[in-house]
């Protein structure tokens, strides 16, 4: 098939004014595909006697639980990255939250129904002592796999085999159960907490257990902006202010457009000045701490707060919300369709088109997740959560109509948040357990191999696609070619691997668990 462009409408829709298209300003890159800047030149291979260059290292900013996974914004010789960061301080009260269940090694079993989950319990109780090493290993996971459906296997089969190999030592269900109804209590001392969980009659290895799990210190939080020199890493500005804590799943990836940073942070929408750092506007959040990034579109700011919002580019007022477009953790795109841009948006179940100006809800079908739309031409790809439609291709229509479905593929894995990237003709898939290429057109399979990708989304330069495996550890470089799979090499970079990395000319720029680090290519 002849190769698909992004219109130009389009194009400069998205590409921010005044920016190079050799920054990387905003989540996925310049139009917001994952394609980097077409006259970059990096090296054919990768390999342990020609790595890339770690040029430098950021100051210390924290990650996962205490400050998220957001990606970093390259603009104008600048790195941006916006983080909620969380502390701990001491406090005389304590409460058995989710951050002591989390220590307790709890789960959500409405996965699995009552009736499992009592049978599971009842063998676990029983296990014969003689069960134990490798047969006990081996029975766990025979269990599991017999029990369990494939999809359900992924998210809980390996707590559910610890349960087992664990016995009786493992926290019954049912005492998971007594510590929820008391999630949201404070109790004012550590006495009055342990006075609470003894008259619960657990027994006293799990009591002690709970005990020993429950935070001294309360979690809290600022809103936080820095702004890096591209050349050195050294902080030239920091953004501060008292922000709510609002844990991991605030891990948005700033935009920087006409000179204004703007970035989604715990409870507000923050416009700031992006060469001095002050703030300019904030505006309200509705949702605490989404992972969605914003788009800015003409005069407005596009944000998924549990549902589609458009804010006003100038003085942050609110225009209007869309609950069609809900979900938190997917980012918006925009289609021109020659008269007027849609926002296409993942919402929570439903791929939904939004009229950018009014707000009206145009069409919604199957789709549903937390990746971005991909956009070439009038074709639009989606990652979507939907039980056998993962990978989904539309046909977009200009009037205003639903699209058109052109070929869905399903696949099972454990997330479908990587957004695909489109290039001649090809769907790039790399994430969900598998490097996958499929025919734009047809959907038909190029290549699919299994492969340690699974949340972070890739980028494209110079025909090379870049790709975190190993949990961040190293970055993967492929030919994005449909002819055959061929890695060019890997690198050890140990980079936060929920976050996505950003490229502008020869350097890579991305969050590690501890800073923000960049290497370049020789």
């Amino acid at each position: 098939m002849k190769r698909s462009l992004l219109p130009l409408a389009t194009a400069m829709a998205i590409l921010p004014s005044g920016v190079s298209l050799a920054d990387w300003p905003q989540w996925r890159g310049p139009t917001r595909n994952g394609v980097a800047a077409a006259d970059v030149k990096l090296p054919d291979t990768l390999s342990e006697e020609a790595p890339p260059k770690k040029v430098w290292e950021s100051e210390a900013i924290p990650s996962d639980h205490d400050g998220g996974h957001g990606s970093v914004a390259v603009a104008g010789g600048k790195v941006y990255v916006s983080v909620v960061w969380h502390r701990d301080e001491p406090t005389e009260v304590r409460m058995i939250d989710s951050r002591a269940m989390s220590n307790l090694d709890f789960r959500g079993t409405d996965a699995l129904g009552a009736e499992l989950v009592a049978q599971m319990e009842q063998e676990r109780e029983n296990l014969g002592r003689r069960l134990r090493g490798a047969a006990l290993d081996a029975w766990a996971e025979e269990w599991m796999k017999s029990h369990l459906d494939p999809k359900t296997q992924l998210s809980l089969g390996s707590w559910v085999v610890g349960r087992f190999k664990q016995g009786k030592a493992a926290i019954p269900i049912k005492v998971y159960d007594q510590l929820k109804t008391v999630g949201s209590r404070e109790f004012a001392n550590q006495a009055e907490m342990e006075a609470w969980v003894n008259e619960q009659g657990f027994d006293p290895a799990i009591a002690k257990r709970i005990i020993d799990a429950v935070p001294s210190t309360k979690k809290l939080a600022n809103d936080v902006v820095l702004c890096l020199d591209a050349d050195t890493g050294k902080t030239l500005w920091r953004f501060e202010t008292p922000g709510f804590p609002s844990g991991r799943g605030s891990s948005s990836t700033p935009a920087v457009v006409d000179g204004k940073v703007f970035a989604a942070l715990s409870e507000h929408l923050y416009a700031i000045d992006a060469a001095s750092g002050k703030e300019l506007w904030r505006a309200k959040l509705s949702k605490k701490g989404p992972a969605s990034s914003p788009l800015v579109v003409g005069d407005k700011v596009y944000l998924q707060q549990n549902a589609l919002t458009a804010y006003d580019v100038a003085t942050g007022k609110e225009w209007w919300q869309n609950k069609d477009a809900n979900g938190s953790n997917p980012s918006p795109a925009v289609w021109n369709d020659g008269k007027r841009d849609l926002i296409l948006c993942n919402g929570t179940k439903s791929f939904v088109g939004v009229d950018a100006a009014t707000g009206e809800t145009l069409w919604t079908t199957d789709g549903g997740g937390d990746s971005t739309p991909s956009i070439s031409g009038d074709l639009a790809v989606i990652v979507s959560n939907k039980d056998g439609k993962n990978l989904i291709a539309y046909r977009l229509k200009p009037d205003g109509s639903g699209p058109e479905q052109v070929w869905s593929r399903d696949f099972l894995a454990r997330r479908y948040g990587a957004s695909p990237i489109l290039f001649e003709g090809h769907v790039y898939h790399l994430g969900s357990e598998r490097h996958l290429c499929v025919n734009l057109a047809n959907g038909e399979t190029a290549w699919d191999r299994p492969a340690s990708s699974s949340i972070s989304s890739p980028l494209l330069a110079d025909g090379k696609l870049f790709i975190y495996e190993n949990r961040g550890g190293f970055i993967n470089m492929i030919k994005a070619s449909p002819a055959d799979y061929e890695s060019l090499g890997r690198a050890k970079v140990g980079a936060l691997y929920c976050a996505s990395p950003a490229i502008s000319g020869k350097r890579l720029y991305f969050r590690t668990a501890g800073n923000v680090t960049a290497f370049e290519f020789p």
